[in-house]
């Protein structure tokens, strides 16, 4: 940024961020598409809930709802909702290990 690097924990901790995001996002569609709407449907399902866009499309468009999935597929979209709206790493943490440890 004006004629200066950036610092390395800085360009690391930006990409780990975008990796955890996009892992989240292709695991999340991956995970609803068992469910077998299409591509369209899933896409923008896994948007909406995790990005807070608004409406979906196709089968979760402006008039039609998400009670075409699964209990399943609407947990990963639960999560995605708190992932989305409270950041991903929180969320993450939450399900480490180290976090649920006692220290002495």
């Amino acid at each position: 940024m004006e004629g200066k690097s950036l610092d390395y924990n800085v360009v690391r901790s930006v990409s780990t961020y975008l990796i955890a995001y996009c892992f989240v996002y292709i695991i999340s569609i991956f995970l609803i598409s068992f469910d077998g709407f299409d591509f369209t449907t899933n896409f923008s399902a896994v948007s909406a809930t995790f990005n807070n866009i608004g409406p979906g499309l196709a089968k979760v468009g402006p008039i039609e709802n998400f009670s075409i999935y699964s209990p399943f597929s609407k947990a990963v979209m639960i999560f995605d909702m708190l992932a989305g709206r409270l950041e991903i790493f929180p969320m993450l943490i939450l399900f480490s290990p180290k976090t649920w440890k006692r220290t002495n």
